[in-house]
């Protein structure tokens, strides 16, 4: 039962980022169209720079975030944490 509800709420979390990164692409559709209606040469191509950087924050951030939510779920291990300690040179490394 518990693997079923962990599937769904997989299921749920792509969606989620499904519908992120669909929101993203309106709003920059949004955007566009907006810049395209000024008149004036410099706001225009200031538009046009901010649609640039708001549609690479906003389409990489999402896959990204859908993707890094996904991968922690469904992975089995869980990241290992780094330290600055040295591992003893007598000991055996860990079998795998």
């Amino acid at each position: 039962m518990r693997s079923f509800l962990h599937r769904l709420f997989v299921l749920f979390v792509q969606l989620v980022g499904v519908a992120l990164t669909l929101a993203s692409v309106l709003l920059l559709l949004r955007m566009t169209v907006e810049t395209e209606l000024l008149e004036e040469a410099l706001h225009r191509n200031l538009a046009i720079a901010g649609t640039l950087i708001a549609g690479i924050i906003l389409l990489v951030g999402s896959v990204y975030i859908s993707t890094r939510i996904t991968v922690f779920l469904i992975a089995e291990k869980r990241p290992t944490t780094f330290s600055n300690v040295r591992p003893d040179p007598t000991e055996p490394p860990p079998q795998t």
